[in-house]
């Protein structure tokens, strides 16, 4: 069992890499494409609609994972982080490649870190966990609210708020992975679905640790 359990979870990782590196690739490409680039953030309309796929892919791998087959499920998350990786272009003409750079091996030994000790604990993180939630419904809050106010005090408490925040999460969500892949060790194909929504959860665990610290941490362009 901790053989197919250790399995389950090496391929959760796996996949959640594939993920990272297509996002990462499609957004540096980008970024170096003008006439690509003036499409998505040329036109609200584009970037709005990307948006709205995005969340038309969460929910439907969220929802919707146990009547897809595991094909669709796979290339639905790949879809999505290709996606992802054009709306992020962004950042290689808002900071500069060293703070961009930094701000991902931070973030790379930031969640291998808390990926471990979620994995490797005994505590149950349940109560961490929903702390960590309930916090991002704040933190989701204060973004909306500076939307209006601009006030770059407030996004640097939000930004140092949202590393808090993902840094908890990813060990909180890395032990919910482990618990669902330990229920699903005897049914195959159920386990290998759920190991892509496990890539999921962790590929936006730690996406959004990486935003936040570039945000709190980065040297933008002049």
């Amino acid at each position: 069992m901790s053989e197919r359990l250790s399995s389950f979870m090496y391929g959760v990782y796996a996949w959640m890499t594939c993920a990272l590196v297509l996002t990462a690739c499609t957004a540096y490409y980008i970024a170096l494409v003008p006439q690509v680039f003036a499409i998505i953030y040329g036109n609200g309309f584009t970037l709005f609609g990307l948006f709205l796929v995005q969340i038309g892919l969460i929910v439907g791998l969220s929802r919707f994972l146990h009547r897809m087959t595991l094909i669709t499920a796979l290339l639905m998350f790949l879809c999505y982080a290709t996606l992802v990786g054009a709306t992020l272009s962004i950042v290689f003409h808002v900071y500069t490649t060293a703070s961009i750079f930094s701000a991902f091996l931070t973030t790379a030994g930031m969640f291998g870190g808390m990926s471990i000790y979620g994995y490797m604990t005994r505590s149950d993180l349940t109560a961490m966990g929903n702390i960590a939630i309930m916090m991002l419904w704040g933190l989701i809050l204060g973004v909306v609210v500076n939307m209006f106010l601009r006030s770059p005090g407030i996004d640097f408490v939000l930004s140092g708020a949202g590393v808090i925040i993902f840094t908890l999460l990813t060990a909180y969500d890395t032990q919910k992975i482990k618990q669902l892949g330990q229920q699903m060790l005897t049914d195959q194909e159920m386990m290998e679905k759920v190991m892509i929504l496990g890539a999921l959860t962790l590929y936006l665990d730690f996406i959004n640790l990486f935003l936040y610290l570039l945000r709190f941490m980065g040297r933008r362009r002049n």
